[in-house]
């Protein structure tokens, strides 16, 4: 059994009766992939903390406006 480097990502090994390896099939094909990147929703008032399910600011923002908001109220 032979192996060749794959045509179109020229990184990966297979048998030379392939025509591409097993990566770049799962992303012809549209399949994900462990590799495929995780979006993360992000805080939309310091863009730094990553947003839990259902949540609308981060909890770090949600502290700051609560004390601040105690000024407010004065």
């Amino acid at each position: 059994m032979k192996y060749k480097k794959c045509p179109r990502c020229n990184l990966n090994y297979m048998v030379e009766t392939q025509s591409f390896c097993k990566i770049c099939q799962a992303e012809m094909s549209g399949k994900s992939t462990i590799f495929d990147p995780v979006e993360w929703d992000f805080c939309p008032f310091c863009e730094k903390n990553r947003l839990e399910n259902g949540e609308e600011i981060c909890k770090k923002c949600q502290e700051k406006r609560q004390k601040n908001s105690c000024f407010d109220e004065m």
